[in-house]
């Protein structure tokens, strides 16, 4: 079964393409294709490996992986596109808990995985929204000249 994705991830991933033009145009944001197509396909083998076929969780473990990794960077154009501050924190918070949430799910423990989604996205709404008075821009701006608080406030900034 280790090859379903090497099958399904390019036919989804060309089906997803050929019908883009066509779908995008009711969508309010972008659609990734090779997103698409990996999360159905870790969804595939997820659903296949609950129904009791031998499926390594490895192969699942790391799709997920990859998909919380995209969904950074869908908060990252947000962010951008929004100007909003304290992406820094939302980072952590989007690749912390969506390690937890994989190692939960692969464990099958539901209620846990749910709690930590929740909370993670609760925390993110609350960085993204509530939390916008001071830029990370205007704290290192802002700060006494010290060089080492200035030094380490611009690597938390340009980490990635």
């Amino acid at each position: 079964m280790n090859f379903i994705p090497l099958i399904s991830i390019p036919l989804i991933f060309v089906i997803v393409a050929l019908l883009k033009p066509y779908v995008q145009i009711r969508l309010p944001m972008n659609v990734c294709a090779i997103c698409i197509a990996v999360v159905l396909t870790w969804a595939l083998l997820l659903l296949l490996m609950l129904g009791g076929t031998s499926i390594d969780p490895l192969l699942i473990g790391v799709l997920m992986g990859m998909s919380v990794t995209g969904i950074m960077y869908k908060v990252e154009a947000f962010y951008k596109s929004s100007r909003l501050k304290h992406f820094w924190f939302a980072r952590l918070l989007i690749i912390l808990g969506g390690y937890y949430f994989v190692v939960l799910l692969l464990q099958q423990k539901w209620s846990l995985a749910l709690l930590l989604g929740i909370g993670v996205l609760t925390l993110l709404v609350i960085v993204s929204f509530l939390l916008q008075g001071v830029t990370h821009e205007d704290a290192v701006r802002n700060a006494p000249f010290d060089p080492e608080k200035k030094s380490l406030l611009k690597k938390l900034d340009n980490c990635c």
